[in-house]
């Protein structure tokens, strides 16, 4: 069995949202922890609430690995069209990973009626 030191991975986390959290941040406007394609992305599909609390939680997670300062605004979650998400990190978080060892990141979005989930995952490339 291969020890953190082998496998890669700088830290771990997984956050759990509430639906309703993020369909309030949704109609509450401005303040938003939401990049503009983030909203895009949520209001062009069914169900826009449950897909925010996706991204949010995949936020606070990567928030909380990262800390220094790093807030939910300079996280962003990405997806192709076809693609697994991904996450984009503004200057700081980035800088932040960086100073952590990490140079790229995972991360698994899951959602259901009333709650969502992601898992975010630090990693370091192979020595």
């Amino acid at each position: 069995m291969a020890g953190p030191e082998e496998d890669g991975v700088v830290a771990s986390g997984i956050e759990v949202v509430e639906v309703a959290e993020a369909q309030g941040i949704l109609s509450a406007g401005g303040g938003s922890p939401f990049s503009e394609e983030e909203l895009r992305y949520a209001r062009d599909r069914a169900d826009p609430g449950r897909r925010l609390a996706a991204r949010l939680a995949a936020k606070r997670a990567a928030c909380r690995l990262l800390g220094g300062g790093v807030g939910e605004a300079d996280v962003a979650v990405e997806r192709g069209a076809y693609g697994p998400p991904s996450l984009r990190f503004s200057a700081r978080a980035h800088e932040r990973m960086r100073a952590l060892g990490a140079t790229r990141a995972l991360v698994s979005l899951t959602h259901e009626r009333k709650q969502a989930a992601a898992l975010v995952v630090l990693l370091r490339d192979a020595r």
